[in-house]
């Protein structure tokens, strides 16, 4: 390890790294609003007419875990942040207190669960259950509830193997089916379905309970909430881990048709009793807070006075104005006795805390993400407090280094797991550093891709790829995208492998470190290509986005001002049927922004750090479930764009994903082929053309060397 590149910060230092000067108090009280779900926005009708008509403020925050940290820094005061959130500030270190309960209904919590026995089934303490037929909910219920409650039953009973030779999920798995019988948990148990097929091939008898046991998805009757408690009561099972106001619904104790006999099943009690299942106090093995009201500790006691008994009763009142700012599903707030922390009232809720407190394996199978700068490296433990929060298994731990060079080294020797390239560094990785991909930044907009397209004059006389031979060509790079992407539009059009240095002409901008001209450095990048071709070029390599904003004269620069934008044309390197396809250029080809880059380590290693990170695109991605977005894996941080992920990322995906899109020419074989030398010969004509070109120098100093040996033999 380079303890001199490394750097591991623990989060409170980082928080206090990003702890802003506390704004002068200006007599307002500021509630940080995050927005919900869906087109209808509600800061924009209610905002305006709160500040109008009182003395709060709204303050927009990008996400609930953004508004911690405004709260923390002082620019807001207090807003609505769920139990998981008051967990990430806890161990965040940020002083919080809690003030009022949002609610929708009279409940002290927003749900609490329970196990349920057959009562024949021959159970009668914790310990009867091994071999069990359990039914669970399980997997895919988004913001039902979290991963962390959902296998808080089997994180109590069934201890861990942490066999090192399988992933942590499927080490998860394989003891489940071990201590249990034939059960019922379906839904996704990976987020690749590859992955899923052969987990779940691997251990059929968690499956085996459901009413299709292959396919055992959400689609089953026996997946779900009410799911669990039809595969106990109907199914054939022994013991279902159900929500409290499910199992009441269930045997008609809510008010509505009983779809089991109540008498025939009991409450199996984590101290090891029953209880009958229409008992008045059922015995709880974990209970969710709700969401609250948490304020800084300055201001958390006239928060608490402020909503207490707000009422949408006034319409055009301030009352109103906030309380449909704060709530989401929720209809009303109880105040707490007092304002109290987090732990004090986190510890109110049955088993909540110590779910987050079982052993892990050790050592710990962290992913170790590496980032090049404090502020990512910010994010990043953000990120790694929402992702443990969550239940991601195995959570990532952030490290940093001075350099992107020395994250890929530091990935190469496995002191890091994930490194995220862009096109231009991706051959270095991959060639210098012996990195494989992941996964990829993908976007929807061909525009955020890197999508390589070549620009010559609108009067030029090139009218295909061939045209091209020993014309002056401008790249923005050497071994970027671009650069492959023209090499290998080459050997397509051509039949030959061919030298860069040799199709074109000697004035080209190619940036070898060897061979061809020296360009000046503002030729270099996208722009600088376009540049190149304004100034003499013959043809320009570069990325459509540049394109596009030149056209649309959102590029700025001095020199554009001299050129018409309709001065170029897009020549097509593949025919003219590629004018009709969807994209508005034509193209060479196309690769992502990022590369996710890690080590070559065992199939079951890379397996989980995919199944992790693709977990947390899921959980924070553009994609996420919940009402509001709990942290924001694309999108501004802390006032800043593009910090560790591109904020117009749509999600991270695989390889075969990539391929299934629908724009031809993805660039993975060319990293391949350039990766293992398959153009190698472009280098070896170029050195030898230069060797030709040098012999005339080189010749008359050997004469000379062989008459001096002569003379001194003599």
């Amino acid at each position: 390890m380079k303890l001199f590149t490394l750097f591991i910060i623990p989060c409170a230092l980082l928080l206090s790294l990003s702890v802003a000067i506390e704004p002068p108090d200006d007599g307002k009280l500021r509630v940080c609003i995050v927005e919900s779900r869906g087109v209808y926005r509600k800061t924009a009708k209610f905002c305006p007419q709160l500040e109008a008509t009182s003395n709060i403020e709204c303050v927009i925050g990008v996400d609930r875990l953004d508004c911690v940290r405004r709260i923390h820094k002082g620019t807001a005061h207090f807003g609505v942040l769920t139990s998981e959130d008051l967990v990430a500030a806890r161990w965040a270190s940020v002083e919080i207190l809690v003030a009022s309960e949002l609610r929708s209904h009279e409940a002290h919590f927003e749900y609490e669960v329970v196990a349920v026995v057959d009562n024949e089934a021959n159970i009668h303490t914790v310990h009867d259950l091994r071999g069990a037929k359990l039914c669970h909910p399980g997997h895919g219920l988004n913001n039902h509830w979290t991963e962390v409650l959902a296998n808080y039953f089997e994180s109590a009973l069934v201890p861990k193997s942490c066999n090192p030779d399988i992933t942590l999920t499927e080490d998860r798995i394989a003891a489940s089916a071990k201590y249990f019988g034939p059960s019922c948990k379906a839904g996704p148990w990976s987020p690749d379905p590859k992955q899923d097929r052969i987990l779940k091939d691997r251990y059929p008898s968690l499956c085996q309970m459901c009413y299709d046991p292959y396919s055992c998805d959400e689609n089953d009757k026996h997946w779900g909430r009410r799911g669990a408690l039809y595969c106990l009561t109907s199914g054939g099972g022994s013991v279902s881990w159900a929500r409290l106001d499910d199992v009441r619904s269930h045997f008609g104790l809510s008010g509505i048709a009983a779809q089991a006999e109540p008498s025939e099943y009991s409450y199996l009690c984590p101290d090891g009793h029953m209880q009958p299942i229409n008992t008045t106090r059922p015995c709880i093995w974990v209970s969710k807070p709700w969401p609250v009201v948490a304020a800084r500790r300055s201001h958390a006691a006239q928060v608490q006075r402020l909503v207490t008994g707000l009422t949408h009763d006034e319409p055009n009142s301030w009352q109103n104005a906030l309380l449909s700012l704060l709530e989401t599903y929720h209809i009303f707030t109880v105040p707490l006795d007092n304002v109290i922390p987090i732990d004090d009232y986190l510890d109110q809720a049955i088993g909540f805390q110590s779910a987050y407190s079982f052993p892990e394996c050790n050592p710990p199978r962290s992913i170790v993400f590496c980032t090049t700068s404090i502020i990512q490296h910010i994010k990043c433990s953000w990120l790694q407090e929402a992702s443990q929060v969550y239940g991601v298994q195995p959570n990532i731990q952030c490290i940093r280094t001075t350099s992107l060079d020395n994250c890929m080294d530091d990935t190469r020797y496995k002191t890091a797991d994930v490194v995220l390239v862009d096109q231009e560094q991706r051959v270095q990785a991959q060639r210098d550093y012996n990195l494989v991909p992941l996964l990829y930044e993908f976007a929807q907009d061909m525009h955020e891709r890197y999508v390589t397209i070549a620009l010559v004059h609108k009067n030029s006389e090139y009218q295909s790829f061939k045209d091209l031979k020993d014309a002056s060509a401008c790249l923005p790079s050497y071994e970027g995208a671009a650069h492959l992407s023209v090499q290998d539009t080459i050997v397509n059009t051509t039949g030959k492998i061919q030298s860069l240095h040799t199709y074109f002409s000697r004035d080209s901008c190619l940036w070898h470190p060897k061979y061809g001209r020296k360009c000046p450095d503002h030729y270099r990048g996208d722009e600088g290509a376009l540049r190149c071709l304004s100034e003499g070029g013959d043809v320009a390599f570069l990325s459509s986005d540049v394109y596009k904003k030149y056209v649309s004269g959102n590029l700025t620069s001095d020199w554009i001002a001299r050129n018409n934008p309709k001065s170029y044309r897009v020549l097509c390197p593949y025919g003219g049927i590629e004018r009709h396809s969807k994209f508005e250029y034509c193209y060479l080809h196309w690769t992502t922004r990022g590369h996710l880059m890690t080590h070559n380590s065992t199939v079951s290693r890379r397996n989980e750090i995919y199944n992790s990170l693709r977990d947390m695109d899921q959980l924070f991605g553009k994609h996420y479930k919940s009402e509001t977005r709990p942290f924001t894996l694309y999108g501004i941080f802390d006032k800043r764009n593009n910090i560790m992920f591109r904020d117009s990322t749509d999600g991270l995906l695989g390889l075969q994903e990539l391929h299934r899109d629908e724009a031809k020419r993805i660039m993975e074989h060319i990293y391949d082929r350039y990766a293992t030398q398959y153009y190698k010969a472009t280098e070896d004509t170029s050195g030898a053309k230069n060797l030709v070109g040098n012999i005339y120098i080189v010749l008359p100093l050997l004469l000379q060397l062989v008459l001096l040996l002569r003379h001194r033999q003599l």
